[in-house]
């Protein structure tokens, strides 16, 4: 009578190890592109929070029927909305926001006022100024630049990506 050998169920020390290593070679390549992406995150979650700013200032120019102005203090690392200086407009529904400590902005001709520079107006009827800057760029400290411009008919801002 033959004796059945007894089946070991289960993986083998070099099996283990070799997915283990499979593992990690592929954590290797993801871990770089994985940096990449949330690096740039901080820096678009900024453009996208400006232009939503541009946005709000002018529906609330329209609701509280006074000019809003939108603001940049870069030395500050902060930016907002509140009326135009000199009229009487609703300031609990102004805001401000601190940049994100990576970020730095920039614009390319600025208006100054009461030591802010003045990004942005909007009139009562929700009409952008003539004053408005036509782009700003923020930039992150891994050297990403997010450039904001006017649209084509100057009535509000996109966010232009620039490789580096």
């Amino acid at each position: 009578m033959k004796r059945a050998r007894p089946h070991h169920h289960g993986f083998t020390l070099v099996e283990l190890i070799i997915v283990m290593g499979l593992l990690a070679l592929a954590a290797g390549i993801a871990a770089p592109m994985l940096a990449n992406s949330l690096r740039g995150r901080n820096i678009n979650e900024e453009a996208q929070r400006f232009i939503a700013l541009t946005e709000y200032g002018r529906d609330e120019a329209v609701s509280q029927g006074v000019p809003m102005t939108v603001w940049i203090d870069p030395g500050g690392q902060r930016f907002g909305v509140e009326p135009k200086e000199g009229f009487e407009g609703d300031m609990s529904r102004s805001r401000e926001f601190d940049l994100n400590p990576d970020v730095f902005i920039k614009a390319d001709r600025i208006l100054k006022s009461g030591g802010l520079d003045i990004a942005a107006e909007y009139a009562p009827d929700g009409a952008p100024g003539t004053s408005n800057v036509d782009a700003l760029s923020l930039e992150d400290r891994f050297g990403n630049i997010v450039n904001i411009t006017r649209t084509r008919d100057l009535w509000a801002y996109e966010i232009v990506k620039e490789n580096k």
